[in-house]
């Protein structure tokens, strides 16, 4: 059998055909080959007749069986023809077509998993508030400030300039995790900011504004919160109407927040009898979020124990227990009423704190109504240090029982047309800052 021999066949056969068509001159061709086993083929010149007769003999070597020139020719012929289509039959059988069954399994698993994931997202965020999504937001966070501590908490970090940069990108991913979850997490984003003293400076400066006004809920899931704990809407609760159907001898109720923490927010308001009371509400969501919030937090927190050898899960109980009752208002509102009994009884506090009233009437487990007294925010250095000019002798507006003076008419006229995202409605009292207003408690 000759090696190489069908290739030099076929270039020769293609000449052969174009001189038959007139497309190509005859000449005289050398054809090379070489030898595959003993037989010796030398070298020949031959005219355009003698190679088909020796292509034939070579094809004859190769396959065992005779071939002559005219059936090589007709072959040749029909493959090399120019504008002719071959016919069905040359053709052969057809190659079955590719159905690509790996491929598709793989897109219906991910088609299954995507229609999977967006079902569990919707009942989270209709059913959950959101609880397990915050969850995992959770654990993602979590691990990468573990991971980023585990690598690069060294004198020489490979993938920090050094180690106040991971401390500043560790200490903002917390807070925007803080920031991002709400609710409870908020808080105990507080509960570390007032600790942050044995922290590094950098956690520091960012957790300094955890204390920044959190975002509050719309009105009507306020309403949605009352009518749930009372049973009646705002209206019958707290004798109060709203735009419209403003009426003569009613209270009136901002339905904007005054404030807004990460378990609840303050809502202003005046009762018929002429009560300036705070009325506080907790956050719809915090009912379904707290479980999941706290399995969230123990669970980070054994792994942290178990990873860096730190006690943190000794905490666990402690804090788990104090959260819970952070969320339970009518205990909140007994607190307030034995710390003022202890107050009245120590003489040297009796004439100088004085601790809201509590109307517990007006209270269930998620809504406090209390005394609405001016003042200002606990972390307001200035304001609680400045001198006072309100009058020796006097306190706050509003404490010790002293009833507010009402709302001036302009002010109270316009609550039957504002909306609710713009109603101000009760009066600023800011006397005892003094003319320049750059006063305070003087403490």
């Amino acid at each position: 059998m000759l090696k190489g021999s069908s290739s030099v066949c076929r270039q020769r056969l293609q000449h052969v055909l174009q001189l038959e068509r007139g497309i190509a001159p005859r000449s005289t061709r050398a054809c090379h080959t070489t030898p595959h086993d003993s037989t010796t083929v030398g070298r020949w010149v031959v005219a355009n007749g003698s190679i088909l007769r020796k292509c034939a003999y070579r094809r004859s070597l190769q396959t065992g069986r005779s071939h002559d020139a005219r059936g090589l020719v007709r072959s040749y012929q029909t493959q090399f023809s120019p504008l002719t289509p071959p016919s069905p039959a040359s053709l052969g059988k057809a190659a079955p077509s590719r159905t690509y069954r790996r491929t598709r399994k793989f897109l219906r698993r991910l088609i299954y998993l995507s229609l999977l994931s967006g079902v569990v997202y919707l009942l989270d965020t209709t059913l959950y508030d959101s609880s397990l999504t915050r969850s995992f937001r959770t654990f993602g966070n979590g691990l990468i400030v573990a991971l980023d501590y585990k690598i690069n908490f060294r004198a020489n970090p490979p993938f920090a300039k050094s180690i106040e940069d991971v401390h500043r990108r560790s200490a903002e991913r917390l807070f925007e995790l803080l920031r991002a979850n709400g609710g409870l997490y908020l808080k105990i984003g507080q509960a570390i900011a007032m600790q942050s003293a044995i922290l590094p400076p950098e956690f520091q400066k960012m957790f300094a504004r955890m204390f920044d006004d959190a975002p509050q809920n719309s009105w009507r899931e306020v309403e949605k919160v009352i009518r749930e704990d009372f049973g009646k809407g705002v209206e019958e609760v707290f004798g109060v109407s709203f735009g419209q159907d403003a009426v003569e001898g009613k209270g009136i109720m901002e339905r904007k927040a005054r404030a807004s923490a990460s378990v609840a927010q303050v809502h202003w308001a005046r009762l018929p009898d002429g009560r300036e009371v705070a009325i506080k509400v907790q956050k719809k969501e915090i009912k379904r979020q707290v479980g999941w919030d706290l399995w969230a937090f123990k669970v980070v927190s054994r792994i942290y124990t178990f990873w860096f050898d730190i006690p943190l899960y000794s905490m666990v109980p402690y804090i788990t227990e104090r959260l819970m009752l952070e969320t339970d208002f009518l205990n909140e509102a007994r607190n307030a009423d034995k710390m003022k009994s202890l107050v009245q009884s120590e003489p040297r506090l009796r004439d100088r704190v004085y601790i809201p009233t509590v109307y517990h009437e007006l209270s269930s487990k998620r809504v406090m109504t209390a005394e609405w007294i001016e003042g200002v925010r606990l972390w307001d250095k200035d304001g609680i240090t400045k001198p006072w000019h309100g009058g020796r002798g006097q306190g706050s507006p509003g404490a010790g029982g002293n009833k507010l003076a009402p709302p001036s008419t302009p002010t109270a006229a316009p609550v039957a047309r504002n909306s609710p995202d713009d109603e101000r409605l009760k009066p600023e009292r800011t006397a005892w800052k003094g003319s320049r207003n750059d006063g305070g408690l003087g403490l």
